[in-house]
Order: C-alpha cells, then structure tokens, then sequence
C-alpha cells in the first residue's frame, strides 16, 4: 500500500506533462486561422469548419476512449494516441486543399488525441487517488492551462518566422518526443483491484452501481450533461475566435495570441480554487459558479468596445476555462460508482465537446454572414444563463435508475 501510494505522484507529474503538450496542440487553432485566410483566400466559416469537424470526431471518441482505457489502461491507450496524433498533425501541415484539412486535421488528429484528453487523464487519477480526487485531478489538469500559455504565443512566434507547415510538423514531432516515453515507462494500469486501496480511500462497491443505460437516462446526469455542453460552446468558441475577434478590433496578432496565452494561464488558479471549493461544499457549487464570471464576460463584450474590455473579458473567461474540467469524473464517479468511470466521463466529455463543435462552427459562420460576433457572444451569453439553472438544479445525491425510480414496496 505504501508502494502504492508513493507512485501515483509519479502518475500525476506524467499526467500533467501529457496535458501541458494537449493544450499546447488542442488551443492553438485559432492562431492558425488568419494564416490559412491569407495564403489560401478561404473564409473563416470554411477554415473553423475543420475545428468543428475536430470537435465531433473528438466527442464521438471520448466514450470509446473511455472503454478502450477500462479495457486496456492507460498505457497502450496513451501511446497508440500519441501516434495517431503526431501523424494527424504531419498531414496538416502538408495541407493544400479544404479536404486535406478536414481529414488531417478534422479528423485523424481529433480521433488521437482523444486517447490523451482530460477527460481520459482525469478518469485515470480518479483511480489512484480517492481523497482529494478533484483537486488532484486540477493539479494534473492545469498542465493544459501551462501548455496554452506555452505554446500559443510560441506557436505565434514560430507561424512569424518559420512559417505555418513547419510550424505544425514540429508541434507533432514534440508531442510524441514527450508523450511516448512518459507513457512507456511511467504511466502504469489502474491500481489492482485486490491491492489495499490508498490511504483515505472509501470502498466503492461497484456491484451497487447502476448500469450505464440507467445513468444515461437518469435526471442528474442529463442536467449535468447540459451544463457540459454549454461549457463546451463557450470554451471553444472563446478558444477559436478570441485571436481573430482581438485582430479586427487592432491588436496586433502576437498580442492577440499573447492574450490568449495569458487567459489560459490565469485558468491555473482559476480550476485549483474552484477544484478546492469543490472538496469543502461539493461538486455542485462550483459547477453553478463558473457560469457566473462567463455571463459577466460575454456582456462585456456586447456592450463594451475597445482594447481594456477584450483583455478584462478575456482574463476573466480564462479564469473559468478549465474550472469544470477535473469535476466530470468526480461527479459522475461520486453520483454512480466508478465501475464505468470512464465510459460515463467519456459521455460527459462527448457532450461537451459536441457543444464546443456548435460553439466554434456559429462563431466563424455568423462571423463570415454578419462581419461581426455581436450574434454569437449574444447566444453565448443566454448560454451562460441557461446553465446557472441546469446546474443549480442536480440534486445532492444520485438519481435513481429510471427502471426503479416509481417502484413501491
């Protein structure tokens, strides 16, 4: 037990490297965007379509993901994705047509690296630690927050001086250079189930929990899966069209991705706090709360112009960008038992990303039909509102399986 308990550090260091290299790779699409329109004349509406793509191969993947890692750990999973992704994101640099985008891009670089996404990592810590399980999951978690304010305004810096195709063939050859070796040689399968358990550790019986269909249909997780998929939309549209919106109203591109860069680090303490107030009131309160601030920044937007608004509502809106990422497993996991953690946190991680899919999609259409983002932050805004209700409405404790929820005795 010991033994055991001193290893999963070593699991959270390399799960937080794996992340750090995950956001550097999935938040940097936007810094893209204005090189594509200016070496190919497409429109953002065409370009954004790849992210979309991105978004729903990625959400159709996350509950495989989920059953590939209880099915075969995370070991093989992480490596055979970091692979797949390297390689999807070799083909994109070697774009030359909207298709190549799609396929490379939408594609075969979204079905990678959903092997190695929050949600698939945050499954993992789940198992090895069982007190402190959101928060530990925020520590992991805030390595994609680093890798954001790593790599944008690298990926920046590099698009200016070496060009986009390089740019994107060397982004893949790291993430594989990192990625393989931590996971060949640290990260190792779930603890053994007939192990001692860690210490402060709550036996989960998982014969008492319910089975999948049950919990799919079940009041609770349908409210926590709106609440997920308004996140998504506001995340990724923030994430696509936050450069190109800062560009037309006169930042300077690098300053742009430095802004963005900045946001994603303010998420640092932004999911740590929330993560930690998860621990002392409950999963629920946090959930509730992170939808507030992002009210507040999409207003500010609407109703603000010029350059001290866009960094006030960018800060703000990074602040809450991973909040809600490191609460999914726990959530579902404290609700329903851990015996499918990672097939319902794949289902969770699906419906958000099916909301960032929409979220990205509107921002460049509405963009290229309106020359302007009044239209979708307004949405984004009443999005926002909507999920302060479905949030405040889960209940503190499990619902019951559909099937029993009437029964009488």
């Amino acid at each position: 037990m010991a033994e055991q308990n001193s290893y999963r550090w070593y699991i959270l260091a390399a799960s937080f490297l794996i992340l750090v290299i995950d956001g550097g790779v999935r938040f940097s699409f936007g810094v893209l965007i204005k090189p594509l329109v200016s070496e190919f004349s497409w429109e953002r509406g065409a370009i954004t379509l790849a992210y979309t793509l991105n978004m729903l191969v990625f959400a159709c993947c996350q509950p495989l993901a989920g059953k590939l890692l209880d099915r075969f750990g995370p070991k093989r999973l992480f490596t055979v994705s970091a692979l797949v992704t390297s390689a999807g994101l070799a083909f994109t640099s070697q774009t030359m047509s909207l298709w190549d985008l799609y396929w490379s891009y939408g594609v075969v670089v979204a079905a990678g690296i959903s092997g190695i996404s929050i949600a698939v990592v945050a499954s993992v810590l789940s198992r090895w630690f069982t007190e402190l399980r959101v928060f530990m999951s925020g520590v992991a978690i805030s390595g994609t927050a680093l890798g954001q304010f790593l790599f944008i305004p690298l990926i920046a810096l590099l698009l200016e001086n070496f060009g986009w195709r390089w740019t994107w063939t060397s982004l893949g050859m790291l993430l594989s250079l990192v990625v393989v070796p931590l996971s060949l040689l640290v990260i190792k399968n779930n603890p053994a189930e007939n192990e001692p358990a860690p210490t402060g550790a709550k036996k989960v019986s998982h014969d008492s929990s319910p089975g999948v269909y049950a919990v799919l249909t079940s009041r609770n997780f349908l409210l926590v899966g709106a609440s997920y998929f308004v996140c998504g939309f506001q995340d990724f549209l923030f994430v696509t069209q936050m450069i190109p919106f800062a560009t037309d109203q006169g930042l300077a591109a690098q300053e742009a991705s430095n802004l963005q860069g900045l946001a994603g680090l303010l998420s640092i303490p932004g999911l740590l706090i929330f993560a930690a107030v998860s621990e002392k009131l409950g999963r629920k309160i946090p959930l509730f709360l992170t939808f507030v601030p992002r009210f507040v920044c999409f207003a500010l937007l609407i109703f603000f112009d010029g350059r001290f608004w866009i960094y006030a509502s960018a800060l703000l809106f990074g602040f809450t960008l991973m909040g809600l990422a490191p609460l999914g497993a726990a959530l579902v996991g404290e609700l329903y038992g851990f015996k499918h953690i990672g097939t319902l946190t794949g289902v969770i991680f699906w419906v958000h990303h099916l909301g960032g899919a929409l979220g990205a999609y509107l921002g460049g259409v509405t963009h290229d039909l309106t020359r302007s983002y009044a239209m979708v932050f307004s949405l984004a805004m009443i999005l926002a509102f909507a999920a302060l209700l479905t949030s405040a409405s889960i209940r503190a404790q499990s619902s019951p399986p559909p099937n029993t929820r009437d029964r009488r005795t």
